[in-house]
């Protein structure tokens, strides 16, 4: 298998991934012209390390309804891979990616709005906006994964799915005691 698509690497964080956002939002609103289109990941905390994937969030009322063949078509015609085995197990989740010269450019999450996984993701990226402390946290645990995991995708993924998960549940502690997540 091709290394851009099994490798992982950190980048330090970049301006210019507001500016690639904002693009790729751009060009997903002619796919979903009234869905609320968020920037989340780490590329969407500044001063975090990172994957140079653009993570997007598109929250759709019905995630089944928003993904017909003519969506699917438009956004393949602006390099959107649609891969409908990935969150196969959640109707109300779906995922394209986009890949630019065997580099993954974007990750797209279409999602059902006011769902958890749409909530989590929002949550999540506030969380590490407001939260130095977190942020670091999260950035040494990525780290440490490249370092074990640089040349295994799926295992860092996988790795990295648990610290996600107990960071979610510090960002719920701090929503509760008062900190602001986006809605």
């Amino acid at each position: 298998m091709d290394k851009a698509f099994t490798e992982v690497a950190l980048v330090v964080s970049q301006p210019r991934w507001v500016d690639r956002f904002s693009r790729t939002a751009h060009e997903l609103r002619t796919v979903f012209p009234h869905a609320p289109i968020e920037h989340v990941g780490s590329t969407s905390v500044p001063g975090l390390a990172s994957k140079d994937t653009i993570d997007v969030a598109v929250g759709v009322l019905d995630v089944t309804d928003a993904l017909d063949e003519a969506r699917i078509d438009v956004a393949r015609a602006l390099g959107f891979e649609y891969v409908p085995a990935s969150f196969a197990d959640d109707p109300d989740h779906a995922f394209f990616l986009r890949i630019v010269q065997d580099r993954r450019t974007d990750h797209v999450h279409v999602v059902r709005l006011g769902s958890s996984v749409w909530n989590d993701y929002l949550l999540f990226r506030d969380y590490l906006r407001a939260t130095p402390e977190a942020l670091d946290r999260y950035e040494q645990a990525k780290r440490d994964l490249i370092a074990r995991y640089a040349k295994h995708r799926d295992r860092y993924v996988s790795e990295k799915q648990p610290i996600v998960e107990a960071l979610l549940m510090d960002a719920r502690s701090w929503r509760s005691a008062g900190g602001r997540a986006a809605q």
